[in-house]
């Protein structure tokens, strides 16, 4: 959801992680296409692939989020944004947020479609089953036993 936010405020204290594979499933919410867009393909492809967490200031680093500040100002510094916000011609600031992100509108409802679709056949999959009961009994999941990991395996 991050790549969809105008402003993102995380305190130094934050975790990030895009667990999706973690999990045997596939990006969502047009992720496929945002997080590439936003900070490339060669990093969003490590953090979607690998899933491995990341701290506050990774996510800086990688553009994910606007600024990192001390936890205890994270709240005064959204809500100063929101009221500086507040204050602005509305009809002037939504027409610039519509033309910033017209050019993505298109190629961002795909992507939202076609993770939709598969997303829908993941979420039954024998590794998103696997994943789930891993995360249930707190063990590391062994998609050796799948039966997508078995055809691989004979494929190759």
């Amino acid at each position: 959801m991050l790549a969809h936010c105008d402003f993102v405020y995380a305190g130094e204290s934050a975790k990030f992680q895009l667990p999706f594979i973690n999990l045997g499933l596939v990006p969502e919410f047009g992720s496929s296409y945002s997080i590439p867009t936003r900070i490339g393909y060669l990093r969003a492809a490590e953090l979607v692939q690998l899933g491995l967490p990341f701290d506050a200031q990774r996510a800086a680093e990688l553009g994910l989020v606007t600024r990192v500040v001390p936890d205890q100002s994270l709240l005064a510094t959204a809500s100063e944004t929101a009221q500086k916000l507040a204050e602005k011609a509305a009809g002037a600031l939504q027409a610039c947020k519509r033309l910033m992100k017209l050019p993505f509108r298109d190629a961002l409802a795909q992507a939202a479609k076609l993770e939709n679709e598969e997303f829908a056949t993941r979420v039954r999959s024998a590794e998103a089953k696997e994943a789930f009961t891993a995360f249930i009994e707190k063990r590391p999941p062994d998609f050796t036993k799948t039966k997508q990991a078995k055809q691989a395996r004979t494929v190759a």
